[in-house]
Formats: structure tokens, C-alpha cells, sequence
């Protein structure tokens, strides 16, 4: 350690680690070697767990990482103790001190017209407008008057012209913030070595595709470029939640190839900041993408695991490294299944071969749900009596040692927190333009409600041991330091518990008669399913180039490698084809 700064951070990453592990079942970490072995390093991760993210980032990464965070975050208690302890930077958004306007607006492409009272001239240039209930605001270009302004196409942010248009709103004023300074100071934070971590996307949110990415980061890097002419690397950083709401979830971190401003990018931005910084969101947002599994919604996302667990090979062909390979089986269904949606214009015109598959892998998940049913029990419904005596003694020991920590020290406060946190989602949830039902906030509640519940618990029973036992004041001290090691027997012998109940499910469910038919036939749908994915995606897995042919990880490079190839050539078709016309004219 090299300062007391180091031996802060130490100490706050240890508590992450501590913390996260009662939480999650499990953390693992994919693609490491992409990670430069010393700073300067900015980390893009996508944002669907708060503060959760955050601290698993922290927790990965061996280098030490500071993120950008809200200024309004920052001076929350805990959270924002912990994040100026680890070297975070607050950052003022505009958003935070959004006012109600007066009035209201309709957008017509760039133009932005008032009434009922609107005083855009009380304004000034750089102020944002967000009409109705959008999540997107736009800047103020130009103001005409006090019913008539001109929008500005920002880079980084969404056109105005795919807002509502010729529609009367509600609007909010979201006042300039000048971030001049925050910009100096992580520029040259970066410039010393520094770790920085930023989700470009902008606030936390539970939808299953990134939101637009932010034009921060590119400024960021172009401006340490420019000041202190170094290239920071940009590594992309996938959060991968299985369940990550739930208690004992668990997630796969992984870091994508890093991502330098190469010459051409660097050619683009001194020619035009705006082309530069989108050139370079673009290279980002396509990093980040090739480190999560994105899709059209919750339903989509689900079908394509279940239907990456249905084609996927035995576990010998993953036996290098089994979390990898579905990582990259799930990318490949989904970007395929994508590319094969806008080759047909829709979903509704898809081929009748794969709508049927579609629709059988729906009834195969929703036969699962219904019993509630994971797809490896499947071919696992008739087990032997040895195996089943077995699989209820572990679950009856691990519940009967978890059973007394976890009556007194984690039952009370987990199920307060639960109860609490899916309050503050559903208020979130209201309050939010981005959030669907405010999932991603429930992991962070629980935790920050424990963080307060279970020190507050401890002092009660302290005080109830003092008041109302004759046990010595020692031993009640030695008693009460070692609830945090009952605690986590407690945590961890119930999680062994129900993971052996799930397995012992199926054995219950034989006592249905409904399900006994279940139990004959759905092994067998499920083989003929999985023949027939595997016939579909080989018959249409060929249009899809590298997503089908290239066995490496480096697919995704070479997809948008071709898909650049093919744009640049149809500009040179269209611009020789332009060429050959005005030549024509000319003759006439």
C-alpha cells in the first residue's frame, strides 16, 4: 500500500466482497486478460442493478476504479460515504433539479413551439426541455421568442424528430450544468494512472437493451487525448444477472477488448468533434454490446436462453469453460435472431418454420413455469430412491444448521427488506422515464436496508441479553461478535436448502396426477424440440455469416467488420451511380 488512500480502498473492496457473497451465490469473471495489467483505464459498464453494479466492478477488476457518480448519490448516507472513500467523483446532472414549465410545448421536427403562457426567453441557450413523459430532453439551440425556439440534435442523445410530434405536453426545464470542472478533474485523474468507472447509458433502469449512450465518455477520452496526449483505454464491462433481483443470485462479469482512438477516429474528430465523438460511441456501444446478451424484452431475453439451453452441445464441448460458452451461445441466438427479423421486416414475417419454433419453445417455458420447472430437471424427472433419500437428508441438514442463525438474525431483517424494497421499486418505478417496474433498484434496497437492519438488530439483542439474562457481560459480547459468522452459516445453509428443495420438487409434483402425465411426455417434446432448433438453425444459420461460421470469439468483430464493408460499398455504388448521372446530364 502507498498511501491511506490504497489501504481505504482495500478495506472497501474487502466489505464489497463480504457483502455481495451473502447476496449472490455467485460472481464469475470472464475475459480478464482484456483488462490493461495498470491505469489509466475507463470501465463502460451497461447499468441494471444501482449501486449493485458499482460494487461488483470494484470487486472484479484488480486495479482500483472510482466512478463518476450522481450528485445527488454522493450525498446520501452510505452511498455516498463509501463512494468518496473509493475515489468517486460527483457528478451534477441536469436532471436532478428538473422544474415543472409553464405551459406547453409541441416539437415539430427541430422547431419548438409553446402556449399557455410559455416564457422560453426567461431561458438561456443550453437549457433542456423534456416534454410529456419521455425519458429524452433537448437542448435549447435558439430562442426566437417566448412561444418559438429551435431544438439541437445533440450527439449522443435521441433525434427530436422520433419524439411525439404536433402534440400539445406537459414539460419539464432542466437548467444547464456547467461541468467544466468535473471534466478537468477526471482528465487528470486519468492522466496520473487513475481508474475510472462510468455507465454511459446514463441512470440505472431494468429494460434488456442498452439506452442510449451518453456523449461523456467520448469527451472524456478525446479530451485526455487532447490535453495530456495520452489514449486511454476503454474496456467494456458486461453485467450479466441471473435473477440478480432475488436473494442468492447470481452474475457473470466480463470485460471486452479495449478500446483505443485509432488514427481514423482521431482524423474524424480534428475534421468535426461531433463525427469524432460519435464514431467513437459507436466502437463503444459495439464493445458493450459483444460483453451482454440484449434483446426486445423479458419475454425475448427468456426464450433465448431456453432456446441456447435446448441447441446447446454436450458439456464436453464446453468443458474449457462452460460459462463462457453459453455466454457466447446466448449472443449468438440473439443478434441472429435479430438479423434475421430485419431480413424478413418484422417479426410478424417471419418465416412459418420459425415462428413455430418460436411458438413451441414459448409452450415448452411456459409447461416449465407452470410447474415451476428449471430445464435441466427435465430429463431428470424419474430419479432413483437412493438418489432422492439423499438429495432430502442434505436439504434437511442444511435447513435444520441454518434453520436457528436464520430464525433470529437473518429472517427478521430479510424479509423487512424485501417488503421494503419492492415498495421503493414500485415508487421508482412510478417516478422513473426509463424504469419498466423498477427491478433494478430491489438488490440495492435490500442491501442498504441491512447494511441499517442488522447492526440495529445486534444492539437490540445485545440489550435484551444485558437486561433480561444473567449471562456475563464477555460472553455476551463474545456472543454477540460472533453473530456475523452465524449469520452467514445461516445465509449460506438456507441457500444449500433450497437449491436440494428445487431437486426435490419434481418428486413432490409425482403426487399430482396431472403431472405424472407431464413427467412421460415432456422429456420427450423436449428431445423433439431440440431437434427441430438444431434443423432450424442450420437451415438458416448459413445467411447469418460469422454468427453461424466463425467457431471464435471474435465473431462479432468480423460481423460489424462485414457489415462496414457492405455499407462503404453500397455509398461507392450510389456515389459512382450519381457520378454516371451527372456525366449524362453533362452530355445532354
Amino acid at each position: 500500500f502507498n498511501n491511506a488512500k490504497d489501504i481505504m480502498y482495500f478495506c472497501i473492496k474487502v466489505f464489497f466482497h463480504s457483502l455481495l457473497s451473502i447476496f449472490f451465490s455467485s460472481i464469475e469473471v470472464l475475459g480478464r486478460q482484456n483488462v490493461p495489467e495498470h491505469g489509466p483505464v475507463i470501465f463502460t459498464g451497461n447499468h441494471s442493478n444501482q449501486f449493485v453494479d458499482a460494487a461488483i466492478i470494484v470487486v472484479a477488476t484488480l486495479l482500483p476504479v472510482g466512478f463518476l457518480v450522481a450528485d445527488v448519490s454522493f450525498k446520501k448516507p452510505i452511498i455516498g460515504h463509501l463512494a468518496y472513500a473509493s475515489g468517486s467523483i460527483p457528478v451534477k446532472r441536469p436532471q436532478d433539479a428538473a422544474k415543472k414549465g409553464i405551459g406547453k410545448v409541441m416539437i415539430k421536427g427541430k422547431q419548438l413551439l409553446g402556449s399557455d403562457g410559455t416564457t422560453f426567453t426567461k431561458l438561456i441557450k443550453g437549457d433542456k426541455l423534456r416534454p410529456g413523459r419521455s425519458a429524452n430532453a433537448y437542448r435549447l439551440k435558439e430562442i426566437i421568442s417566448d412561444t418559438e425556439a429551435v431544438i439541437a440534435e445533440d450527439i449522443g442523445e435521441p433525434s427530436p424528430f422520433d419524439e411525439i410530434q404536433d402534440t400539445w405536453l406537459t414539460y419539464d426545464i432542466l437548467s444547464a450544468v456547467d461541468q467544466s470542472a468535473m471534466f478537468d478533474t477526471v482528465q487528470s485523474e486519468l492522466n496520473k494512472g487513475k481508474c475510472l468507472g462510468i455507465f454511459p447509458g446514463g441512470g440505472s433502469h431494468d429494460r434488456t437493451d442498452l439506452l442510449p449512450l451518453k456523449v461523456g465518455v467520448a469527451a472524456i477520452a478525446f479530451g485526455v487525448l487532447d490535453r495530456y496526449d495520452r489514449n486511454v483505454p476503454i474496456v467494456p464491462v458486461g453485467l450479466n444477472y441471473f435473477r440478480g433481483h432475488r436473494f442468492r443470485g447470481r452474475v457473470v462479469v466480463e470485460y471486452g477488448e479495449p478500446i483505443f482512438i485509432d488514427k481514423e477516429t482521431l482524423a474524424t474528430y480534428k475534421s468535426s468533434k461531433r463525427s469524432g465523438y460519435q464514431s467513437l460511441l459507436s466502437k463503444i456501444e459495439e464493445g458493450m454490446r459483444s460483453v451482454i446478451v440484449t434483446a426486445h424484452d423479458y419475454s425475448e431475453l427468456k426464450h433465448i436462453h431456453t432456446a441456447r439451453r435446448l441447441y446447446q452441445n454436450t458439456p464436453s464441448a464446453m468443458s474449457n469453460n462452460p460459462t463462457k460458452y453459453r455466454q457466447d451461445l446466448a449472443r449468438r441466438f440473439a443478434v441472429g435472431y435479430q438479423m434475421i427479423k430485419e431480413k424478413y421486416g418484422g417479426e410478424s414475417s417471419l418465416p412459418e418454420e420459425i415462428l413455430k419454433v418460436k411458438q413451441q419453445v414459448t409452450e415448452y417455458q411456459d409447461t416449465l413455469d407452470k410447474w415451476g420447472l428449471f430445464d435441466y430437471q427435465v430429463n431428470q424427472l424419474d430419479v432413483s430412491f437412493n438418489t432422492l433419500l439423499y438429495t432430502f437428508g442434505h436439504a434437511l441438514l442444511a435447513i435444520l444448521v441454518a434453520a436457528i442463525p436464520s430464525l433470529f438474525l437473518t429472517a427478521p431483517v430479510g424479509l423487512l427488506a424485501s417488503w421494503w424494497a419492492r415498495k421503493e421499486a414500485k415508487k421508482d418505478a412510478k417516478n422513473s422515464r426509463v424504469k419498466l417496474v423498477g427491478r433494478d433498484i430491489v438488490m440495492s434496497k435490500r442491501i442498504l436496508f441491512s447494511l441499517v437492519a442488522v447492526p440495529t438488530l445486534w444492539i437490540i439483542y445485545f440489550i435484551l441479553l444485558s437486561l433480561f439474562t444473567n449471562l456475563e457481560k464477555r460472553t455476551i459480547f463474545v456472543l454477540i461478535l460472533s453473530f456475523p459468522l452465524l449469520s452467514y452459516i445461516g445465509v449460506t445453509g438456507l441457500g444449500m436448502g433450497m437449491v436440494d428443495m428445487k431437486d426435490l420438487r419434481p418428486s413432490f409434483l409425482r403426487l399430482f396426477p396431472d403431472f405424472q402425465v407431464v413427467m412421460k411426455t415432456l422429456p420427450i417434446k423436449r428431445a423433439e424440440l431440440q431437434k427441430e432448433i438444431r434443423r432450424v438453425v442450420r437451415k438458416f444459420g448459413p445467411s447469418l455469416g460469422a454468427v453461424y461460421y466463425d467457431s471464435s470469439d471474435k465473431w462479432e468483430k468480423k460481423l460489424h467488420e462485414n457489415k462496414n464493408n457492405l455499407e462503404n460499398n453500397n455509398n461507392n455504388l450510389e456515389n459512382n451511380n450519381n457520378l454516371e448521372n451527372n456525366l449524362e446530364n453533362n452530355k445532354d
